[in-house]
């Protein structure tokens, strides 16, 4: 591959996470709008390139249809809800966009081997957290919540909102990218000297999450990277060591989802906020019963809040737009049936990530996928991002499930698999 190509493929590769990861959407939608053309028009062209690309690579379709098609169980299962949503139109728009999105991390998958893609992400992370930095600093109007922005988002005044909309939103995503950042200084990405540029980056981006003031954020960066950094020192015990630490782990990690309620009332009381998120179950269960009929098959991908959102307002009397919790927000869309399926799909991402750490498959996208997952059980307690169309929040679970099931199938082969294939060319 040439110089430029190569150059290419990374440039498409960073502008590609950095626009999926939400950091342009704010940016891109006129104010006041609840449509944002700009960013549509950003995603399809992603997208149809990813598709493109794909369909000319001799192998890409046969591997992604016979080796990775537990991917692709969830976005069938959101196409197939077109059959019965409440807004074809809608539906249409949202699923075809999770299409594309899922053609994009495919793109990645067949472009970059397992340790490039780790190194994307890393820079990916560095540039999202610098950004957004410094718009807060260049242009603090729009880079921190004022009291005369719109939408009631005046009551969060003074809390850092980066090129997000909303401060949960920016918290959540730089918190992930922290997340990240430990992992690169856990395996050293760029030597020694790079390991330790990345420490001034760390710094920032811990400000960042607490002058967010998100307590989803504070709760999400304080949790997953010492969790992941755990796991990374268990790779140094015996198998009989890893097995007493899960079985205290577990009855530990129970405890602490069943009382995740009162963990977050406790973070906002450290941030000297009122614990309102005391209300968020009565919300929950005005959703659950708000599903009715529609609980299995949900009222179709994007649109199932239309179903439910008039229900919950007549049985607790607010007027929402989500449930503030992830995976009732993808049962309202797709049912149980959808939210199993999807679940399934990131435990089991999980799992096989666990086994590669512990064999010492290619440790870090492992690390990174086991990042993903924690990232995404523990965040949608109380925010809203599974199978989230023109998301990061998709793209690397599909990215990483496609490299770790190429690592263990050439591994038991005795070879590098992410080496057996041509890369795609742009």
């Amino acid at each position: 591959m040439t110089f430029w190509a190569n150059g290419a493929k990374y440039l498409i590769a960073l502008l590609g996470l950095f626009f999926m990861s939400g950091t342009l959407t704010s940016y891109l939608t006129p104010s006041g709008s609840e449509t944002a053309p700009m960013v549509q028009v950003f995603g399809a062209a992603i997208g149809l390139f990813s598709c493109v690309a794909l369909l000319f690579h001799r192998d890409a379709i046969p591997r992604i249809i016979g080796s990775y098609w537990l991917a692709l169980i969830p976005v069938l299962f959101a196409v197939a809800s077109l059959a019965w949503t409440a807004d074809f139109a809608l539906s249409l728009r949202r699923a075809g966009s999770l299409c594309l999105t899922t053609a994009f991390a495919f793109w990645l998958v067949f472009n970059f081997s397992a340790k490039e893609l780790f190194k994307v992400v890393i820079f990916a992370s560095i540039s999202i957290i610098i950004v957004n930095f410094l718009v807060i600093q260049v242009d603090p109007i729009r880079g921190i919540h004022q009291v005369f922005d719109e939408d009631k988002s005046s009551r969060h005044a003074g809390s850092w909102r980066g090129l997000f909309g909303h401060k949960n939103d920016f918290g959540r995503l730089v918190a992930l990218s922290t997340s990240f950042l430990v992992l690169g200084f856990a395996f050293s990405v760029g030597g020694r000297l790079g390991r330790w540029l990345l420490v001034p980056v760390l710094g920032i981006a811990v400000l960042l999450v607490m002058k967010s003031n998100s307590s989803q954020a504070v709760l999400l960066i304080g949790t997953v990277p010492m969790a992941v950094i755990l796991l990374l020192f268990m790779r140094n015990f015996s198998p009989s060591a890893r097995s007493l630490i899960i079985l205290v782990a577990l009855p530990v990690a129970i405890f602490a989802a069943l009382s995740a309620q009162l963990l977050f009332e406790y973070v906002l009381h450290l941030l000297g906020r009122d614990p309102t998120l005391t209300g968020r179950t009565i919300i929950w269960e005005g959703v659950i019963l708000g599903m009715g009929n529609n609980s299995l098959l949900g009222g179709g991908y994007g649109a199932g809040w239309e179903v439910v959102g008039p229900r919950v307002t007549a049985l607790t009397g607010a007027e929402l737009g989500h449930a503030h919790n992830g995976f009732l927000d993808l049962a309202v869309d797709i049912g149980w049936l959808g939210l199993g399926m999807t679940v399934f799909f990131m435990v089991w991402l999980g799992v096989v990530a666990f086994g590669n750490l512990m064999r010492g498959i290619h440790p870090e996208i492992s690390a990174m996928a086991l990042t993903v997952v924690l990232f995404a059980l523990i965040g949608n307690v109380a925010g809203s991002f599974f199978l989230k169309h023109n998301s990061l929040y998709w793209i690397l679970p599909v990215v990483c499930f496609a490299k770790l099931y190429d690592a263990r199938t050439s591994h038991s082969r005795g070879r590098q698999g992410s080496q057996a294939y041509a890369p795609l060319r742009v």
